[in-house]
């Protein structure tokens, strides 16, 4: 799908203004089907209604986070209507605690905030095709972290090479 007005989107925030600032930064690149959630009841009463084909979370940090709890229940619970929807988050913290939080927590693709709709688009889109597998384990569930497909990348061991060569600071 290349044409983004085909797209059905679930929009999860409890604050409305930036649920509705997403919403129209998606309009203008003419989604049309997006749905606004700000509890995780709302999320569930819109998975009950349209058939999305990807979730935006807003995630305002990684302490007791909304955003974050929303994703783990949508990855871990058995009563999650899709474990497998693609999960776009959606921040304006940069801090590395903050994007490690939405990885762990099985999230898809990370946009900064604020986001043009074209990003946003784009990263729907990625996490929406995207081919890496699907990891089910006691303490993660979501696409696989690696990025890299490349079996002759050596990057490990390129790292421990240039550990092991390193001056020690007794040198």
């Amino acid at each position: 799908m290349k044409d983004p007005s085909g797209l059905s989107i679930i929009i999860v925030s409890v604050d409305g203004g930036i649920a509705r600032t997403l919403r129209m930064a998606l309009r203008g690149v003419n989604v049309r089907s997006i749905t606004l959630a700000s509890s995780q009841q709302q999320a569930l009463e819109a998975f009950a209604t349209v058939d999305p084909h990807a979730l935006v979370i807003y995630v305002d940090g990684p302490e007791n986070d909304a955003g974050l709890e929303m994703m783990r229940y949508i990855r871990r619970s058995p009563q999650s209507p899709n474990p497998r929807i693609p999960v776009i988050a959606v921040s304006p913290r940069r801090e590395l605690s903050t994007i490690n939080a939405v990885i762990n927590a099985g999230g898809h693709e990370y946009v900064l905030f604020p986001a043009s709709g074209d990003t946003l688009v784009k990263k729907i889109m990625a996490a929406w095709q995207t081919t890496r597998p699907w990891i089910e384990q006691s303490d993660y569930v979501g696409p696989c972290r690696r990025r890299r497909e490349d079996k002759a990348y050596s990057g490990p061991e390129r790292r421990a090479e240039r550990k092991a060569k390193a001056p020690t600071a007794a040198e």
